[in-house]
């Protein structure tokens, strides 16, 4: 009861906060899987037998929210697009699938440390063999996740990408290793039916993204037609469809897979604008092995395939005044908002580019042209080797109305958005206020 007067309170107040109903709708994801969770709790506690120590009972309880964490996990890889607006986007769809692998992980461990065999019964070995392989094989694919174990061991994306989609065989071995041993599950049908069902969806929500989901997303070929480099670690391309193309909303990022089958591997890139024919523009910059090798061996001519378009970057969202804050590359999906924007366009707009020297703002030019053009918008440079690190304070002292009525929206390192978004939360901004690309997923 408690839990569901929660949740009834928090959806009062979002429903009563005077943003876009876009806003209030992407509510509904995280609060599916923390209203879901709870249920699940209170089924268990009500179902469970008087028999069995409580030590025991709680640790069973706790695989089986881990299980119930991973089957959201599964389902939050395949990029079900209707997915999207229930969660606020593709990017934190993945943010919400990195939390709950990592809550199911750490809920693995105090049920494996604290069940042990079961009360009163013969251990079942091929249940604990399959107990101990998810264990192992869950922690670890949880560990090559975090960037500096990734950077340690040297791991490709891809090799992290193949390693990854062992997750759901990992779970599906947990959901046996469940049916063989819990007793409190077998003492219950409806725990049974319950606990079968959420393990089911999660094998086969894996099943879809191994074996369907490369068939089914809408995608599109492509041409590359020109490559240029504005900056050592810049490639910009244009690509024209092969056919009907793909029609991305300003701030939205397709999965480029460019060079034919064999050859460079899909990745996500933010468009940077879009042209005649459905024409596409991206902007990449060579951080990581893959796109250091994109970055150098991309030619005119080379076939390509775009999937999406996803992600909802938007500024429509925001009110009249509008903060835009951009990070090195993470100017891309401001470009194309820009490209957007009409004279006659009502919104004002203070829009920060912040880059570690003057020669590294590769786009500044076009970011003046622009502002030439929409007499709304008022670009600030910031060069932080010259003048340091964009702070929320100088984006405070740059406005003309109170902060705490204007959207920022912000695309870029992630200790950028940190910090800005904590001085703005600091500072009374809503939450709803605040807008992040979070482009850091793996």
């Amino acid at each position: 009861m408690p839990a569901l007067v929660a949740v009834l309170v928090y959806w009062f107040r979002v429903l009563r906060r005077p943003i876009d109903v876009r806003l209030k709708r992407r509510h509904v994801g995280g609060s599916a899987v923390l209203t879901l969770g709870a249920g699940m709790i209170v089924l268990w506690i009500q179902e469970r037998p008087t028999t069995l120590p409580n030590h025991y009972k709680w640790g069973e309880l706790a695989g089986v929210m881990a299980v119930y964490l991973f089957t959201w996990s599964l389902l939050l890889a395949t990029r079900a697009r209707w997915l999207e607006p229930w969660f606020g986007g593709l990017d934190r769809m993945y943010l919400w699938h990195k939390w709950a692998a990592i809550a199911g992980t750490l809920l693995v461990l105090p049920h494996f440390t604290v069940t042990g065999a079961a009360p009163g019964r013969p251990a079942n070995t091929a249940g604990l063999a399959l107990g101990v392989i998810s264990l192992v094989g869950i922690i670890g694919l949880v560990v090559i996740s975090l960037p500096r174990a990734a950077r340690i061991l040297r791991l490709s994306y891809y090799r992290w990408k193949f390693l990854h989609r062992l997750m759901g065989l990992f779970v599906a071995a947990s959901v046996i290793h469940g049916l063989l041993l819990d007793q409190v599950i077998a003492s219950s049908l409806v725990l049974r039916v319950v606990f079968l069902i959420v393990g089911t969806a999660g094998f086969l929500c894996y099943l879809y993204e191994e074996l369907l989901m490369r068939r089914l997303l809408p995608t599109a070929d492509y041409t590359v037609t020109s490559v240029t480099r504005p900056a050592d670690d810049i490639v910009e391309l244009r690509l024209t469809p092969s056919g009907p193309g793909i029609t991305p909303q300003p701030g939205q990022f397709v999965f480029l897979h460019a060079g034919g089958d064999g050859a460079w591997h899909e990745h996500p890139f933010s468009v940077a604008g879009t042209g005649p024919g459905r024409q596409l523009r991206l902007s990449v910059r060579a951080r990581g092995r893959e796109t250091r090798t994109l970055s150098a061996e991309l030619t005119p001519g080379l076939p390509a395939t775009v999937s999406g378009p996803y992600g909802m970057f938007d500024f429509t969202l925001g009110g009249r005044v509008q903060v835009w804050i951009a990070g090195g590359i993470g100017i891309v999906p401001f470009l194309s908002w820009l490209q957007a924007l009409t004279s006659e366009d009502r919104h004002s707009v203070e829009l920060f580019y912040t880059v570690p020297t003057e020669a590294d703002a590769v786009y500044l030019p076009e970011l003046l042209a622009q502002s030439d053009r929409l007499p709304s918008v008022r670009v600030h440079p910031v060069f932080t080797r010259t003048h340091g690190h964009l702070t929320g304070a100088d984006v405070n002292a740059a406005l003309q109305a109170p902060i705490t009525d204007v959207h920022t929206f912000i695309c870029g390192p992630v200790p950028m958005v940190e910090d800005i978004s904590r001085y703005l939360r600091r500072h009374g901004v809503p939450r709803d206020y605040i807008h992040a690309e979070h482009f850091a997923f793996r």
